[in-house]
């Protein structure tokens, strides 16, 4: 059986994470900054600008809210599991 741990290793494996620097540098070009927090998380404040798609509604909302296919994303959340995830699911 796969487990939690065997999924969220081969999400990052897939996907690139950067740092904080790297990310501003990114937004900072024109990047898509993409907030996958809880409402109430996102409630509790969040980056001017970004958008917010709670992770377990991204598939439901994310050809409406992202409509160019090709934009590069900044993708965020609390501790990294849900943004590699979302990020996961942008790629595919």
């Amino acid at each position: 059986m796969t487990t939690f741990r065997d999924l969220l290793s081969a999400a990052k494996s897939q996907i690139t994470e950067i740092d904080t620097a790297t990310a501003e540098q990114q937004i900072v070009a024109g990047a898509v900054v993409l907030d996958v927090r809880e409402p109430d998380e996102y409630d509790q404040g969040a980056l001017s600008g970004v958008i917010h798609i709670p992770r377990g509604h991204l598939e439901a909302q994310v050809e409406t809210r992202i409509t160019d296919k090709q934009s590069q994303v900044v993708v965020y959340c609390a501790g990294g599991v849900r943004s590699a995830f979302a990020a996961k699911t942008l790629q595919d």
